[in-house]
């Protein structure tokens, strides 16, 4: 029997608005929606992620085959998927947190601090001057808040992302998939033209993998319907 075209996954629309594109330009069954999600992950996604995070591309790799194969159908058990996914989205996280933007303020908080007439002896004795003193603060301060973002944003994705695939669990996949595409836009470019230029990229990956399902499942029906 051949597949109806299917209403969009919940899971579609928050991803397309994070990529700023419009709908899918062809419909798909509901098979081929989860389809083109793991291709897009496989063949898209990952390997720019990979690309930004050359120290983990081995973890980057597992995750990879992972949707490699929920892609042909062989979705996967949940623990595989975490497992796979937690020293992905750790440093992806870390890397996506606004480390500069953070320093920037605790060194102003601290060197505000330093420079009180009350601790200046103090500071002086232990750090030579408030510049100093506000430089160890923000990175310590800094680096902490950094670990401690990526460590509870990690495990938390973690988990409902292995529901999402393991499950095909439409509703933690919507409760994800847009919060992952834009992590990974600020984990792999470092600038708001480069950002923007990579959700362009990614945007532009989607709807071609949906075209090629589309022409695939069309060229099909057109065999199986032959005479």
């Amino acid at each position: 029997m051949v597949p109806e075209h299917a209403t969009p996954p919940t899971w579609l629309s928050p991803l397309l608005r994070v990529l700023g594109g419009g709908p899918l330009a062809q419909p798909l069954d509901r098979e081929a929606y989860w389809r083109l999600l793991h291709l897009w992950q496989s063949k898209v996604v990952l390997p720019r992620l990979a690309e930004a995070l050359p120290e983990h591309a081995p973890a980057v790799v597992t995750l990879q085959r992972l949707h490699q194969r929920a892609s042909l159908g062989l979705r996967g058990r949940i623990g595989e998927w975490r497992a796979a996914f937690r020293p992905v989205l750790l440093p992806t996280f870390r890397r996506a947190y606004d480390f500069e933007g953070a320093y920037a303020q605790a060194y102003d908080s601290a060197l505000a601090y330093g420079r009180a007439p009350s601790n200046q002896t103090m500071i002086a004795g232990q750090f030579g001057d408030a510049e100093a003193f506000a430089r160890h603060y923000a990175q310590l301060s800094t680096e902490a808040n950094a670990q401690a973002f990526a460590t509870a944003n990690a495990a938390a994705s973690s988990e409902v992302a292995a529901r999402a695939y393991a499950h095909a669990d439409e509703q933690a996949c919507a409760s994800v998939v847009g919060a992952l595409a834009r992590v990974c836009g600020w984990a792999c470019a470092t600038s708001i033209e480069q950002r923007m230029a990579l959700v362009t990229q990614l945007a532009t990956g989607l709807q071609r993998l949906a075209s090629q399902l589309n022409q695939h499942t069309s060229g099909r029906e057109a065999w199986i319907n032959r005479d």
